[in-house]
């Protein structure tokens, strides 16, 4: 049984309910109404917290005439129990709450898709994402939210579902296009017609080209030969530290970013790959850095210029040798202000991008490396939980390392798909 204990928070005026703390994962954040905050495990998908913000001083949840306070009393109800409001108005009270697993399963997989959706190397543009969110959505009651995505999604699906192929359209891909037409036949049944009459054909897109150059298994050969390092430089791109959709990122941190420490040992070369339709007004902001995060300092940093089209570089001039540090760090920040994290944090944040990068491969999703086998995905699955399990050692965390430890073990072994999202937009590759 998945309960959640409430408490209230004086200071915030926020009515908290905690349950097992996410695992190896991380969190996965959705705000389903104003005012009502959820995080679910990435990996499993359980409910680990409520957040609830109050007016009120003692913890009462104000409803009646306060619209944003009787949604969140709606949707309490349909998660925990139509006695939910009530208990909660005496947190201090309260006994533990159980989600109703058929509301909270459409809405934590609403939070994964999300969370996926933001590293992955489908640019978040895609109608694929779109749809898929607008069908969740719709299954977890946030008719708001799901139109917006079903708009969203209503041109790119008739562009695409209108071109002719001989590969069967998968049943959750088309679940999602039903949703959508339904929930656009009001505001445009024009298009909502042609999306329904390209469904009936039941075609599906082929896989952009620009998808085809990811090679999984040339990822886990560079993984292995860089296994052995332990200290020195170190890199990531942290998606919370720049601009969303401005920069693609790779099938591991390892390869978000290509870092270069030049042979005269003076500079240090960081490249990166724009996604497609990138904002480069929002590229002028961001800074490549060399940190050092034993002191916290900002070593060196360079603005970036294009190279390619879709690629961009900037050198970073070294004020002395690397070596001289037994730790230092590569980030990419759109503010040049933003604090240095510690070696801990840093080690937190890549060990949960590591697992990003695991669970996809652990899906092996056919659209991002077509030609990709399932013992490829299985070795990326392997050695990307490897490399989180070591950042969670080095950050101090034991029992998060162990879980990695665990999943890194079973990844070889063959799986039953987990429960949760289809990711569409991977599965079909855009």
């Amino acid at each position: 049984m998945n309960d959640l204990t409430p408490s209230f928070e004086r200071e915030t005026g926020q009515v908290i309910l905690d349950g097992l703390s996410a695992g190896v994962a991380g969190e996965a954040a959705l705000i389903p109404v104003p005012g009502l905050d959820l995080a679910f495990d990435r990996a499993d998908g359980r409910l680990v917290r409520v957040v609830v913000n109050t007016t009120a001083t003692d913890g009462c949840i104000s409803a009646g005439a306060q619209t944003a306070a009787t949604l969140r009393n709606v949707m309490l109800s349909k998660l925990f129990g139509a006695h939910a409001p009530s208990a909660l108005a005496n947190p201090a009270g309260a006994s533990a709450l159980s989600p109703n697993p058929e509301f909270a399963d459409p809405l934590s997989s609403l939070a994964r898709l999300d969370a996926a959706r933001a590293t992955s190397l489908v640019p978040p543009g895609s109608p694929w994402w779109a749809a898929e969110a607008a069908d969740l959505a719709a299954r977890a009651g946030l008719s708001k939210r799901a139109v917006t995505e079903a708009h969203c999604a209503l041109a790119k699906l008739v562009a695409q579902l209108t071109t002719a192929n001989t590969t069967t359209l998968p049943e959750p891909a088309a679940q999602a296009v039903l949703a959508v037409t339904a929930l656009t036949a009001a505001d445009d049944p024009a298009a909502a017609d042609r999306l329904r009459d390209a469904l009936n054909r039941r075609v599906a897109p082929a896989a952009p080209p620009s998808l085809a150059e990811f090679d999984v298994a040339a990822e886990v050969e560079s993984l292995e030969k860089d296994r052995m390092r332990l200290g020195g430089l170190q890199w990531m791109l942290d998606p919370d530290l720049v601009p969303g959709g401005l920069f693609r990122p790779g099938l591991s941190p390892y390869s978000d970013l290509l870092v270069r420490h030049e042979s005269d040992g003076e500079q240090v070369v960081v490249e990166a790959v724009l996604a497609p339709g990138a904002d480069c007004a929002a590229l002028d902001r961001c800074l490549a850095r060399l940190v050092d995060p034993d002191v916290r300092r900002v070593l060196a940093q360079a603005a970036f210029t294009k190279i390619e089209p879709n690629r961009v570089r900037a050198e970073l001039q070294l004020p002395f040798p690397l070596d001289e540090l037994p730790e230092s760090w590569i980030d990419v920040v759109q503010d040049k202000l933003w604090p240095v994290r510690s070696a801990k944090g840093h080690r937190i944040r890549r060990a949960l991008r590591w697992a990003d990068a695991a669970l996809r491969a652990e899906r092996a999703p056919a659209g991002l490396a077509p030609h990709a086998s399932r013992d490829d995905w299985s070795a990326l699955a392997a050695a990307a939980w490897d490399r989180c399990r070591r950042d969670w050692e080095a950050a101090g965390d034991a029992g998060r390392a162990d879980q990695a430890a665990r999943r890194g073990a079973a990844a070889q072994t063959t799986q039953s798909p987990a429960s949760g999202p289809a990711y569409l937009a991977e599965t079909l590759g855009g």
